[in-house]
């Protein structure tokens, strides 16, 4: 926009292997890919601007435009430029909004593909602090696009995905791994007063995350509609005993959503109570 100084950030995205090796996909399994590949960026471009808000039926991001370049001869890739606007990259710095966003996406894009990484920037780790829990939010909202993304690689389980960072090399690698990991599955009967204590919980989105006892893991969870304001307070008490180191444990009913290797992605709560209190000991 002419008299507006802007900030780009350029992206390759590379298929290798089985049939892209020749420089060619299917027409249709492309389609696909690059619509999922518009949908993630665009989720992931708005949440890095506006304080993680996320759009899961985001088409645009407010303060940056994403463009697609020509494809380059002799191999099938895509050339990305993600041009944002003066007033976002002001917001969030010239010189560091670049890496910032490399370091955004790898964080968010890992986290919804199964691979943990941890923001490596002061600008991405301050974020994290202050809009956490978003990476269930986020990884939820990138599900349906990232399985778009994978089409080529469903239909040749032998492709790969490159995410590169021009002159830096590789951000991320995308496979028949990730492809399994996105590829979700009905949720499951309802788990009962599974003893969990929460560690990350934002009463406004409704998403956080608990470490679950029989999974011995963290896993993230948003709440079901009907869940009441008493219970969310509960939820919020199990955080603040957890934070004091009183370990702050609740049992929950949960749907947990599963993928194709059988791994839970999240848990979908239904109810939440007290653990009761021990039985008075047997009078001798």
């Amino acid at each position: 926009m002419e008299g507006m100084e802007m900030k780009e950030v350029r992206m390759v995205f590379h298929y290798d292997g089985g049939r892209a090796a020749d420089g060619r996909l299917d027409v249709y399994d492309a389609a696909v890919s690059l619509r999922g590949l518009s949908r993630s960026l665009a989720i992931t471009a708005h949440a890095f601007l506006n304080e993680g808000e996320i759009r899961t039926r985001a088409e645009r991001a407010d303060g940056a435009q994403i463009f697609i370049e020509a494809p380059r001869h002799g191999s099938f890739q895509e050339v990305v430029t993600i041009v944002f606007q003066s007033g976002a990259a002001e917001t969030i710095g010239y010189s560091v909004i670049a890496a910032a966003f490399w370091d955004f996406l790898k964080w968010t894009w890992s986290a919804a593909v199964g691979r943990a990484a941890q923001p490596s920037t002061p600008t991405v780790r301050a974020m994290r602090d202050r809009i956490e829990p978003v990476l269930g939010e986020m990884a939820e909202a990138l599900e349906k696009p990232m399985q778009e993304l994978h089409r080529p690689i469903q239909r040749d389980r032998g492709m790969t995905l490159g995410v590169h960072r021009p002159r830096l090399g590789r951000v991320l690698l995308l496979d028949s791994t990730t492809l399994d990991y996105v590829s979700t599955s009905e949720e499951s009967d309802l788990v009962e007063d599974l003893s969990v204590n929460v560690t990350r919980y934002n009463i406004l989105s409704g998403y956080g995350r608990f470490f679950d006892d029989q999974e011995e893991r963290t896993i993230s969870f948003r709440l079901a509609d009907d869940v009441t304001a008493v219970e969310k307070q509960l939820l919020t008490w199990s955080m603040d005993q957890r934070n004091r180191g009183f370990g702050g444990k609740i049992l929950v009913d949960v749907r947990r959503v599963t993928n194709a290797r059988g791994d839970v992605m999240r848990s979908i709560v239904r109810a939440v109570r007290r653990v009761p209190p021990p039985p008075p000991p047997l009078p001798h």
